[in-house]
């Protein structure tokens, strides 16, 4: 009798509709919230992870209407999601947004900490004590009034994420910005000892550091500047918003969870520069 040829397995595995699915939309059902989701960073990164399927909870402070289109436009990407006005700054209004989503919702499956707090621009030795305060003080408010409120969750399931969103300014300062350099350092700082304290958890922490970004909180800077800005870069473009929401989608997926303690510089290049 005639044998018939020995079949091999194919190196490659088929992939299932269903995997491509969940390629397609990597964050499919994960619950993202996003302080400071009504503008710039913030607003990139809820389209986009919009995209991949996540459900976003938009965080906002006073701006309402523009926290209403973003949420508008998650749902156009076919999306689900949430608005919730709560200043970060203040522990109560926290915990009164973390039991909504609860609700909504269930646990915060990854934490994007985003706020952006306008701070007192001047020369360090002529800036008020007030001013280093006040820039301190509400950016690490911010970072742990939140993480208060949602880390618990991510510790009972032994899985969660926390994305903060620095500033190329924490290691690379200009003048006039000492203020806001220095909340951003502490805060980095803050993020990469809660990476530490968490990792045993399941609770990875990474920071993702921008340079000169083109946003709303910018525009107080000259076009001078921003050219220059451009110009020092080898790739020799300006950085929007979608250029750092990518990189915030990323490290929520799966495919990051091997990332903690990690600083991501979106720079253009430009940290390369003397």
């Amino acid at each position: 009798m005639k044998k018939e040829p020995r079949r091999t397995r194919s190196p490659f595995k088929t992939v299932s509709p269903a995997m491509d699915l969940t390629r397609a939309r990597p964050l499919e059902r994960k619950v993202v919230l996003i302080t400071g989701a009504s503008r710039g960073i913030g607003a990139a990164a809820a389209k986009r992870i919009a995209r991949a399927g996540g459900v976003v909870v938009v965080n906002y402070h006073n701006s309402h209407e523009q926290a209403q289109a973003v949420l508008r436009e998650v749902e156009e990407e076919g999306g689900k999601g949430m608005l919730f006005r709560a200043d970060v700054t203040q522990r109560n209004q926290v915990e009164e947004m973390a039991r909504a989503v609860r609700e909504s919702f269930g646990a915060v499956d990854i934490l994007v900490n985003n706020a952006y707090f306008p701070f007192e621009v001047n020369f360090l030795h002529e800036i008020s004590w007030e001013g280093v305060e006040e820039a301190i003080s509400k950016e690490l408010a911010a970072f742990y009034n939140c993480t208060r409120a949602f880390v618990p969750a991510m510790m009972e399931k032994k899985k969660g994420k926390i994305i903060v969103i620095s500033t190329r300014l924490a290691q690379q300062p200009l003048p006039r910005m000492g203020a806001y350099a220095a909340a951003k350092s502490a805060l980095e700082t803050m993020a990469d000892t809660m990476a530490l304290e968490l990792g045993p958890n399941g609770i990875a922490v990474n920071v993702v550091t921008p340079a000169f970004t083109l946003t709303d909180a910018s525009a107080m800077m000259p076009d001078e500047f921003r050219e220059r800005v451009r110009k020092s870069r080898p790739l020799q473009k300006h950085l929007y918003p979608e250029d750092v929401a990518g990189t915030i989608a990323f490290l929520a997926s799966d495919e990051a969870d091997m990332m903690t303690g990690t600083h991501i510089l979106i720079t253009g290049g430009s940290h390369l520069q003397l």
